[in-house]
């Protein structure tokens, strides 16, 4: 197994040592120095690196630059700042509203401990796609700020959206965004999620000051005030949760100690409280009119009412955000995807200290699932009856004529599972999928779906005809596309993606799909993290076909429809559970 390359980027050469002998020890790393100007480009551009922890105040650094050259060119490489001017914080900004995903920071000297938590917790994220790559404007106006820079800042948000921002001696003076100048469209830009920026000098005669030193002073609170104020279809836009608002949660399980444990997850978190519990099904529905709690954990094995007859009753009677918590919910299992069919948004297998499993880190990962539910809109939710297919029926497969291109990272198992069982079963329409989860999840995935969808689901492979009627599902972790062979058609061709954790499985599908079916294409951007689908969408829509997104309401994670809404002003939001009615419009329009 290949170890993870750490670059440690700093002109102390006692501390790199240490770090260094350090992270060593692990056994799991392998470290690579800068400790000269230079270095660091070199090694970035012929090292696979996996990690960054730089001191930014090193002398050999120029911050800015490197600051750049990272959130642009390397945006998906974990980056650890440490500096010596106590600015972890960046001023007085809120972690919670302004959070560069892809950095963190720390305040030199540090703890070697506490940097080597940090690196484990960088790789984890990394591995789990849970970052937004680049540096909040914000952040960065702060950073300049400390240092009295003068410059101009440019950032891009997708490939339509750009932003100047003009700082002089530290100060934001003024800032444009397409027809917005001053603190109207500093105001847009600062709303943006984590971007990469370049930095040049400021032109001569645009020193003019538009922007009130009091507007630097208030970047804080206009980061708590913004709510649904992202560029694009506003109406469509996620709301900043009020965090001030504890979650409430309820815990369904028949185990008393279950209870006892998940409960302890919570017992020293400020944003999450329990506010009831019940040992089975039939209790818990009796409870939950009166509690009306925002999200509940629901175990699947118990007496009197099991957790998927419950979850069946709850979604009819009083739909609430439900995370399966059992040791029966794993990634791949038949009982989970029955639960996201039934209208759980999420599962997580049960805390347990055995098999050498990290108990903190499992804790974590509870949190973070509890959080993300509360997110979801209670109109999302919904039970889907889906029925069996029979063994008997059979649909005509013809030539294929039009081709469906389906996209989704983080939530899609449930999201396709609302989709799939419902597509038409036309013999001219070919339905593309691409899902990011492990091949061998696909596999199970795909067999399941196979039971209850009115159209064919197969795996994927490479070089086989693209049949119309036909759904072929692919791992994100591969590269789907569509290849004209002439007088034999429409071939598939899948291979392996060189750089899996960069994503780009979706883009790639959509191109190719865009290149070959032009207007008889259809792209559709459901739930996830990141931005990868969001340039082949816009080439799909760009040669005549059709742009869908999934109305983010309904997301568990709602970056990927966010970013892609907010790129395109004329693509059609629809919720999950009205997508597939609006490809069957779409199929009987060519």
């Amino acid at each position: 197994m290949a170890m993870s390359k750490i670059l440690i980027i700093d002109d102390d050469g006692d501390f790199v040592h240490l770090l260094s002998e350090d992270l060593v020890s692990y056994g799991q790393f392998t470290v690579l120095t800068a400790t000269t100007k230079g270095d660091e480009t070199f090694i970035l551009k012929n090292e696979m690196v996996s990690l960054v922890v730089v001191d930014i105040d090193a002398h050999h650094i120029d911050r800015c630059a490197f600051l750049s050259l990272m959130s642009s060119t390397y945006p998906n490489i974990p980056c650890i700042i440490l500096t010596r001017k106590n600015l972890a914080q960046s001023g007085s900004i809120d972690e919670t509203y302004c959070k560069d995903s892809i950095f963190s920071y720390m305040t030199k000297p540090a703890d070697m401990q506490k940097i080597g938590g940090a690196i484990l917790e960088g790789l984890y994220r990394l591995d789990e796609n849970d970052f937004t790559p680049g540096i909040c404007a914000a952040r960065l106006l702060h950073l300049l700020n400390s240092e009295n820079k003068t410059g101009r800042i440019q950032v891009k948000f997708g490939t339509k959206k750009q932003g100047l921002l003009d700082v002089d001696n530290g100060v934001l003076v003024n800032a444009f965004c397409e027809d917005k100048e001053g603190e109207d469209a500093a105001r847009e830009i600062i709303s943006w999620p984590p971007l990469g920026f370049k930095f040049e000098n400021l032109p001569e005669g645009n020193r003019s000051k538009k922007i009130s030193p009091q507007f630097f002073k208030d970047i804080p609170v206009m980061m708590k005030a913004q709510t649904a104020e992202l560029p694009g279809k506003l109406d469509e836009m996620s709301i900043v949760p009020d965090l001030q608002q504890k979650i409430k949660l309820f815990i369904v399980d028949d185990s008393r100690m279950m209870r006892k444990v998940v409960s302890n997850v919570f017992e020293n978190d400020e944003t999450v409280e329990v506010v009831g519990e019940a040992a089975n099904g039939e209790e818990a529905l009796q409870i939950l009119p009166q509690l009306k709690p925002d999200v509940v954990t629901l175990d699947v094995q118990m007496p009197v009412m099991d957790g998927l007859t419950t979850l069946k009753h709850m979604m009819i009677q009083v739909p609430t955000p439900t995370v399966m918590l059992s040791a029966y919910t794993r990634e791949g299992s038949e009982v989970t995807y029955d639960a996201l069919k039934y209208g759980a948004v999420d599962f997580v297998a049960k805390p347990s200290n055995q098999a050498g499993l990290d108990l903190s880190e499992q804790k974590k990962e509870i949190l973070n699932k509890i959080h993300l539910a509360a997110g979801v809109e209670l109109g999302a939710l919904k039970y889907i009856r889906t029925v069996k297919k029979d063994k008997e029926t059979a649909h005509d497969q013809g030539v294929c004529e039009t081709i469906i291109a389906i996209g989704a990272a983080e939530g899609g198992y449930g999201t396709l599972l609302k989709i799939i069982p419902h597509l038409p079963p036309s013999p001219t329409t070919t339905y593309l999928v691409s899902l990011y989860a492990s091949p061998e999840h696909v596999d199970s995935f795909v067999d399941y779906l196979q039971k209850y969808s009115v159209v064919e689901v197969r795996r994927a492979k490479s070089n086989v005809p693209a049949q119309g009627g036909v759904c072929y599902v692919a791992s994100g972790e591969e590269y789907l596309s569509v290849h004209d062979e002439g007088a034999n058609g429409l071939d598939l061709h899948l291979s392996q993606a060189p750089f899996a954790g960069r994503r780009g499985s979706i883009n790639m599908l959509m191109f190719s799909v865009a290149e070959i079916m032009k207007q008889h294409s259809m792209g559709i951007i459901l739930t996830g993290l990141g931005n990868d689908g969001i340039e082949g969408l816009s080439e799909i829509n760009r040669v005549g076909g059709k742009a869908i997104v999934q109305s983010p309401k309904g997301c568990l994670y709602r970056e990927m429809p966010e970013m892609a809404l907010a790129e395109f002003s004329d693509a059609q939001v629809v919720p999950d559970t009205g997508i597939a009615g609006v490809v069957q419009e779409f199929i009987a329009s060519k």
